[in-house]
Protein backbone atom coordinates (compact mmCIF):
# COMPACT_ATOMS: atom_id res chain seq x y z
CA UNK A 1 0.00 0.00 0.00
CA UNK A 2 0.91 3.51 -0.98
CA UNK A 3 2.26 5.72 1.58
CA UNK A 4 0.89 8.94 0.42
CA UNK A 5 2.79 12.10 1.01
CA UNK A 6 1.35 15.72 1.45
CA UNK A 7 2.47 18.27 -0.92
CA UNK A 8 2.37 22.35 -0.90
CA UNK A 9 3.62 24.05 -3.71
CA UNK A 10 3.86 28.07 -3.88
CA UNK A 11 4.82 29.77 -6.84
CA UNK A 12 5.80 33.26 -6.89
CA UNK A 13 6.40 35.89 -9.48
CA UNK A 14 5.18 37.76 -12.41
CA UNK A 15 1.15 36.92 -13.29
CA UNK A 16 1.75 36.28 -16.88
CA UNK A 17 5.05 34.20 -16.61
CA UNK A 18 2.64 32.25 -13.73
CA UNK A 19 -0.10 31.62 -16.25
CA UNK A 20 2.36 30.55 -18.60
CA UNK A 21 4.15 28.21 -15.93
CA UNK A 22 1.02 27.25 -15.01
CA UNK A 23 -0.64 26.04 -18.08
CA UNK A 24 2.80 23.97 -19.13
CA UNK A 25 2.42 22.05 -16.38
CA UNK A 26 -1.12 20.34 -17.64
CA UNK A 27 -0.80 17.37 -18.99
CA UNK A 28 -1.68 13.48 -19.75
CA UNK A 29 -0.07 11.17 -16.65
CA UNK A 30 1.38 8.04 -17.93
CA UNK A 31 0.00 6.54 -14.40
CA UNK A 32 -3.69 7.97 -15.06
CA UNK A 33 -4.37 7.24 -18.52
CA UNK A 34 -5.16 10.06 -21.34
CA UNK A 35 -7.14 12.28 -19.26
CA UNK A 36 -5.33 15.69 -19.01
CA UNK A 37 -4.78 17.02 -15.35
CA UNK A 38 -3.57 20.41 -14.11
CA UNK A 39 -0.37 18.94 -12.85
CA UNK A 40 1.20 16.16 -14.58
CA UNK A 41 5.17 15.84 -14.02
CA UNK A 42 5.35 14.45 -17.25
CA UNK A 43 3.98 17.54 -19.01
CA UNK A 44 7.68 19.27 -18.06
CA UNK A 45 9.73 15.95 -17.55
CA UNK A 46 8.49 13.35 -19.66
CA UNK A 47 8.96 9.88 -19.45
CA UNK A 48 11.22 8.62 -22.06
CA UNK A 49 9.63 5.80 -24.61
CA UNK A 50 12.20 3.21 -24.11
CA UNK A 51 11.69 3.64 -20.23
CA UNK A 52 7.72 3.58 -21.20
CA UNK A 53 8.20 0.35 -22.88
CA UNK A 54 9.84 -1.52 -20.14
CA UNK A 55 6.90 -0.91 -18.01
CA UNK A 56 5.82 0.02 -14.32
CA UNK A 57 7.65 -2.14 -11.77
CA UNK A 58 8.85 -4.88 -13.85
CA UNK A 59 12.81 -4.57 -12.20
CA UNK A 60 11.29 -4.94 -8.51
CA UNK A 61 13.25 -4.24 -5.68
CA UNK A 62 16.96 -4.07 -7.84
CA UNK A 63 15.46 -1.18 -10.14
CA UNK A 64 14.60 0.66 -7.29
CA UNK A 65 17.96 -0.04 -6.02
CA UNK A 66 19.23 1.60 -8.66
CA UNK A 67 17.15 4.15 -9.00
CA UNK A 68 18.07 5.47 -5.45
CA UNK A 69 22.03 5.45 -6.53
CA UNK A 70 21.26 7.08 -9.45
CA UNK A 71 19.31 9.93 -7.79
CA UNK A 72 22.13 10.19 -5.31
CA UNK A 73 24.12 11.06 -7.74
CA UNK A 74 26.19 7.34 -8.54
CA UNK A 75 26.80 5.85 -11.45
CA UNK A 76 24.16 3.57 -12.89
CA UNK A 77 25.57 -0.10 -12.83
CA UNK A 78 23.84 -0.57 -16.11
CA UNK A 79 24.14 2.30 -17.95
CA UNK A 80 22.69 0.51 -21.23
CA UNK A 81 19.65 -0.59 -19.88
CA UNK A 82 16.96 1.71 -19.38
CA UNK A 83 15.31 2.26 -16.36
CA UNK A 84 11.59 0.55 -15.78
CA UNK A 85 9.02 3.72 -15.26
CA UNK A 86 8.71 3.94 -11.66
CA UNK A 87 12.17 3.06 -10.97
CA UNK A 88 12.45 6.51 -13.21
CA UNK A 89 9.77 8.36 -11.66
CA UNK A 90 11.36 7.72 -8.73
CA UNK A 91 15.12 8.68 -9.68
CA UNK A 92 13.82 11.75 -11.91
CA UNK A 93 10.18 13.23 -10.31
CA UNK A 94 11.40 11.74 -6.64
CA UNK A 95 8.00 9.94 -6.23
CA UNK A 96 7.40 6.90 -8.95
CA UNK A 97 3.28 8.34 -9.87
CA UNK A 98 2.60 11.24 -10.85
CA UNK A 99 0.87 14.23 -8.91
CA UNK A 100 -2.44 13.18 -7.39
CA UNK A 101 -5.52 15.07 -5.87
CA UNK A 102 -4.43 18.14 -7.20
CA UNK A 103 -5.55 21.74 -6.47
CA UNK A 104 -4.59 25.42 -7.30
CA UNK A 105 -5.51 28.14 -6.11
CA UNK A 106 -4.55 32.07 -7.28
CA UNK A 107 -3.41 34.86 -5.33
CA UNK A 108 -1.51 38.13 -7.18
CA UNK A 109 1.63 36.88 -8.12
CA UNK A 110 1.11 33.37 -6.77
CA UNK A 111 0.05 30.16 -7.39
CA UNK A 112 -0.61 27.81 -4.92
CA UNK A 113 -0.65 24.06 -5.72
CA UNK A 114 -1.51 21.42 -2.76
CA UNK A 115 -1.28 17.33 -3.70
CA UNK A 116 -0.57 14.06 -2.94
CA UNK A 117 2.83 12.09 -4.23
CA UNK A 118 4.01 8.65 -3.89
CA UNK A 119 5.99 8.33 -0.80
CA UNK A 120 7.82 10.78 -1.11
CA UNK A 121 8.11 14.81 -2.11
CA UNK A 122 8.92 15.66 -6.08
CA UNK A 123 12.29 17.13 -5.15
CA UNK A 124 13.95 16.50 -8.23
CA UNK A 125 11.15 17.47 -10.59
CA UNK A 126 10.96 20.61 -8.82
CA UNK A 127 15.21 21.29 -9.25
CA UNK A 128 14.50 20.70 -13.32
CA UNK A 129 11.40 22.75 -13.10
CA UNK A 130 12.67 25.56 -11.69
CA UNK A 131 16.02 24.96 -14.19
CA UNK A 132 13.19 25.84 -16.83
CA UNK A 133 11.88 28.87 -15.26
CA UNK A 134 14.70 30.71 -13.75
CA UNK A 135 12.40 34.11 -13.10
CA UNK A 136 10.11 32.20 -10.83
CA UNK A 137 10.04 31.56 -7.16
CA UNK A 138 9.45 28.12 -5.57
CA UNK A 139 8.50 27.04 -2.30
CA UNK A 140 7.51 23.63 -1.23
CA UNK A 141 6.98 22.15 1.82
CA UNK A 142 5.98 18.21 2.43
CA UNK A 143 5.07 16.15 4.66
CA UNK A 144 4.73 12.03 4.77
CA UNK A 145 4.50 10.71 8.80
CA UNK A 146 4.43 7.23 7.97
CA UNK A 147 8.28 7.43 6.79
CA UNK A 148 9.09 10.36 9.11
CA UNK A 149 9.92 13.04 6.51
CA UNK A 150 9.16 16.69 6.47
CA UNK A 151 10.55 18.90 3.36
CA UNK A 152 10.97 22.40 3.25
CA UNK A 153 12.47 23.51 0.11
CA UNK A 154 13.26 27.36 -1.76
CA UNK A 155 14.36 27.69 -4.88
CA UNK A 156 15.27 31.28 -6.53
CA UNK A 157 16.54 31.52 -10.22
CA UNK A 158 16.65 28.48 -10.89
CA UNK A 159 18.81 27.13 -7.78
CA UNK A 160 18.02 25.43 -4.34
CA UNK A 161 18.66 28.04 -1.55
CA UNK A 162 17.49 26.09 1.30
CA UNK A 163 16.62 22.76 1.70
CA UNK A 164 15.53 21.39 5.23
CA UNK A 165 14.59 17.38 5.25
CA UNK A 166 14.01 15.96 8.72
CA UNK A 167 11.38 13.95 10.87
CA UNK A 168 8.20 16.12 11.28
CA UNK A 169 7.21 17.71 14.70
CA UNK A 170 4.32 17.69 16.43
CA UNK A 171 3.35 21.35 15.09
CA UNK A 172 4.48 19.91 11.83
CA UNK A 173 1.47 17.01 12.04
CA UNK A 174 -1.17 19.30 13.65
CA UNK A 175 -0.26 22.55 10.89
CA UNK A 176 -1.03 19.71 8.34
CA UNK A 177 -4.56 18.29 9.77
CA UNK A 178 -2.74 14.86 11.31
CA UNK A 179 -4.79 13.76 13.93
CA UNK A 180 -1.75 12.80 16.67
CA UNK A 181 -3.81 10.06 17.44
CA UNK A 182 -4.32 8.65 14.07
CA UNK A 183 -1.72 8.32 11.45
CA UNK A 184 -3.96 10.13 8.48
CA UNK A 185 -4.80 13.98 7.85
CA UNK A 186 -7.81 15.12 9.25
CA UNK A 187 -9.21 12.10 10.75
Amino acid sequence: MTNWCQNRLEVHGNARLLMAWRAAQRGPSPDYGPRIQDLSFHAQLPVPREVMARGYGTGGLPELHRAIQIQAGQQDPTPHLPLERAAWQAAYWGSSRDADDVTFTEGPEQLVLSFATAWAPPIPWLEAVAALWPALNFELRSIEPGNELYVHMRLESGNIVSLDERAPTLQDLQDWGYDLDEESPGT
